[in-house]
């Protein structure tokens, strides 16, 4: 039998790559031709660069992103840090649909999203300009805006890539989308009030995130035009620091009669704590979550919730995302689906208010259209 792995490049026995070397022995020219025919560059005839690229199809030839890194080509990869804990981000359902919309139109255009947990702002920073300095991505996401964020100005100073997912304001010359959180606090406020609830509480997440403080300013202002009794409680996100909170304010001498919270994962906490003083829901105290997701769709009873889709907004902000990506490095824009030219800061997202048991007692289970309603929003 006559063998032709001659013409194969050769093995180590681990998988060694095949490079633009071997495809230029195979096709019988350099390896500058090959790299002008696989990167899209003018040097090569027509023919010249089919015959390199099915010969690449057929060795199975993937481009190293070093080598398109040191070339000043994209490497094909957008960057998130994260200054979170690891156990407050695998609990959070809102964060996880989020990531999973933004890696289904990133793995579309063929990038990948290579994410890093952080212990520290200052360390956010500091990966930021690593990975741009070693062209390790071609932009960064920005998520948790902070008010009198340092990351925005240091993300300016690099003058590369990069949009932030939060606003309005505070954003300065970068991009932006975000979801209109003082709308969402509007629309609890008014349906709480609606029912009769004088005395509100609200156990808040995070303090220095910028969405955390623009729910806190609408509901307190909220409650002032309404006459109500508005109590904050700070909790921080995660379950524990919800339950804390929320002992807290039932220790009140006039306890609230609704608690609204800032995640699901809160919410269910609050919901154990009410369970656990035999507080029925929403009889004795009415519970509202920022964040509908399974957890809260399925909890008994529904918990009332904002309905926003999180896979779409992960979505929107890959998208916007590749614009600025294209516009950095001068590639025309792909026209969006209105025609109309990308914002610089844009609100997307629409926040819902999905009514359910747990603040209406005539609604005593989730119905099917929204459940239906709740897997397109989770």
């Amino acid at each position: 039998m006559t063998s032709t792995t001659g013409d194969q490049p050769r093995g180590t026995g681990r998988g060694k790559r095949v490079t633009i070397a071997d495809i230029a022995r195979r096709a019988g020219v350099t390896s500058a031709a090959v790299s002008l025919a696989v990167n899209g560059r003018p040097g090569v005839s027509d023919a010249t660069r089919e015959r390199i690229l099915g010969i690449a199809r057929e060795l199975q030839w993937e481009p190293s992103h070093a080598a398109r890194a040191l070339a000043g080509a994209p490497v094909k990869t957008v960057g998130m840090v994260l200054a979170r804990p690891a156990e407050v981000l695998g609990a959070e359902a809102f964060f996880g649909a989020f990531v999973a919309g933004l890696q289904e139109v990133l793995s579309a255009a063929d990038y990948s999203l290579q994410m890093k947990i952080v212990d520290s702002t200052e360390a956010e920073i500091d990966t930021y300009r690593r990975w741009f300095g070693q062209r390790r991505v071609d932009g960064v996401v920005l998520v948790d805006l902070q008010t009198d964020d340092p990351r925005i100005p240091a993300l300016e100073q690099l003058a590369q890539p990069a949009l932030v997912v939060g606003g309005p304001g505070h954003h300065g010359s970068l991009p932006s989308v975000y979801v209109d959180d003082a709308e969402a606090t509007r629309l609890i406020v008014e349906h709480l009030a609606s029912l009769g609830h004088s005395r509100i509480a609200r156990v808040a997440g995070t303090a220095e995130f910028l969405h955390t403080m623009q729910r806190n300013r609408t509901f307190m202002q909220l409650g002032e035009e309404l006459g109500l009794v508005c109590v904050q409680q700070d909790a921080g996100y995660g379950a524990s620091g919800a339950a804390r909170a929320t002992a807290e304010v039932l220790r009140m001498p006039e306890p609230p009669t609704a608690i609204v919270f800032d995640s699901d994962e809160m919410a269910l906490a609050g919901a154990y704590v009410l369970r656990e003083r035999q507080v029925p829901i929403p009889g004795g105290v009415a519970v509202v979550s920022y964040e509908d997701s399974p957890l809260t769709r399925g909890h008994h009873p529904p918990i009332t919730a904002i309905r926003r889709s999180a896979v779409e907004y992960g979505r929107v902000a890959a998208r916007r995302m590749l614009e600025v990506i294209d516009a950095a490095a001068g590639r025309p824009a792909v026209p969006s689906a209105t025609g109309a030219p990308a914002q610089a800061e844009s609100r997307v997202i629409e926040p819902q208010l999905a009514v359910r048991a747990s603040t209406d007692p005539s609604l005593g289970g989730t119905t099917g259209a929204d459940l239906a309603a709740g897997l397109d929003a989770s």
